[in-house]
């Protein structure tokens, strides 16, 4: 029996999972559907090395367009935009879905791709995205980055794209790792350097040292990180150059460490699944009766498993940094890439300034989740109650 942990006050709290012996704890595999269903899956370097090959997969040429939300971070776009492709923004409705009706009168002339992402770990409905997809002959990029697991109109995610892309490092205790799928198209294999010894044992290192450092490996802690001290001090500075270098060649590798597909692997994912809703409902509860600021989707529906909880706050500006200050392990969308659309009515750039993301994956623990919510009720203001748009009051499903 493992004995539960409490945080100290002043502790910073784990953004991502991480590795430790209670990954490897209970049901080995969950009953749950999720993206390693498609009949032809390959794990990439990241979820951005994934949009990548998908839309060389697709054929897609210099100057093609690709519809993409209006609600994004940048390793959604730069993938894009790398490949010599046209980002054509779309807007969001309130429960965060392509505008159907925006989209009907779109000029579309040249675009060749669509990009649509089940966000927060809420897969979105697909069929009649697909059928638009079909209709306009487009190809459908289905982003399950935060959507491992879970099904979308009675399919598994990642089955209704011609291409899926998903993330390893948002679901498993991992320093990098992606995957591309396709229900329906085989892969081939990536064009990238190839990854030495140095890379893989550096996976492994990164993966426990993190886990270390937020004490997963009970028993072992005090000892791990004082080598990974040792290893800190002994390591010689790269100079600039050698390190634009060494940046601009891991962008090229396509490929993740063999370790980190190791580790994957045999993580227990029946316990992800059970964790991470636990804790999306412990941290919902937490949050509830503040006026200032309540959770986009205050329930989960059956068979969610979230990414984050995404928390809609009236006054951004008033309280985000000093959050982050608090130690809150809280990030949100508002880099935006360059020459993104304001379109009337569209719920995308509201999100990206007002919702806050908050983590809520299975290697926060409960005296970990208290924490968290007694530091955002802290500084918080909820004197004043409002009402903004961008607030959907319904289950997340």
């Amino acid at each position: 029996m493992m004995i539960a942990r409490r945080p100290s006050a002043q502790e910073e709290l784990p953004r991502l999972p991480v590795l430790g012996w209670a990954a490897f704890a209970g049901v080995r595999k969950t009953s749950e559907p999720s993206v390693l269903d498609a009949r032809y899956r390959r794990h990439t370097k990241s979820g951005q090395a994934a949009i990548t090959c998908a839309v060389r997969m697709l054929g897609l040429k210099g100057g093609d367009g690709v519809l993409v939300p209006t609600y994004h971070c940048r390793s959604m776009i730069a993938p894009v935009i790398a490949e010599g492709l046209s980002a054509r923004f779309y807007p969001l409705n309130g429960k965060g879905e392509p505008d159907a009706a925006w989209l009907a009168r779109a000029d579309l002339e040249g675009v060749r791709a669509m990009l649509v992402p089940h966000f927060f770990g809420r897969p979105q409905p697909m069929a009649e995205v697909r059928k638009f997809c079909d209709a306009k002959g487009i190809a459908l990029v289905e982003d399950c980055a935060h959507s491992f697991f879970g099904t979308a109109d009675g399919r598994p995610v990642g089955q209704w794209g011609d291409a899926a892309i998903a993330s390893l490092t948002k679901f498993f205790p991992v320093p990098e790792g992606g995957l591309i799928l396709s229900q329906n198209r085989p892969l081939d294999d990536p064009k990238g350097s190839s990854r030495g010894w140095s890379a893989e044992l550096r996976a492994v290192i990164d993966a426990v040292e993190l886990g270390a450092k937020h004490k997963r490996f009970r028993g072992l802690n005090a000892i791990l990180r004082v080598v990974f001290a040792a290893k800190k001090w002994l390591r010689k500075p790269r100079n600039a150059v050698a390190a634009a270098t060494a940046g601009a060649a891991s962008a090229t590798d396509l490929s993740p460490a063999a370790t980190v597909v190791w580790i994957a692997d045999r993580v227990h994912t029946d316990r992800i699944v059970a964790l991470r809703r636990r804790n999306y409902a412990v941290l919902a509860k937490l949050l509830s009766g503040l006026r200032n600021a309540r959770p986009l989707f205050q329930e989960l529906a059956s068979g969610v498993v979230p990414y984050v909880l995404p928390l809609y706050v009236d006054e951004p500006s008033a309280s985000y940094q000093a959050l982050r200050n608090a130690g809150v392990p809280i990030f949100r969308w508002d880099d935006v890439w360059p020459d993104t659309p304001r379109i009337p009515g569209d719920f995308g750039h509201i999100w990206a300034t007002h919702v806050f993301q908050l983590p809520c994956h299975q290697d926060l623990e409960p005296s970990e989740l208290e924490l968290m919510g007694r530091r955002i009720r802290d500084v918080i203001d909820f004197k004043t109650e409002r009402t903004m748009p961008g607030v959907v009051r319904t289950e997340m499903g």
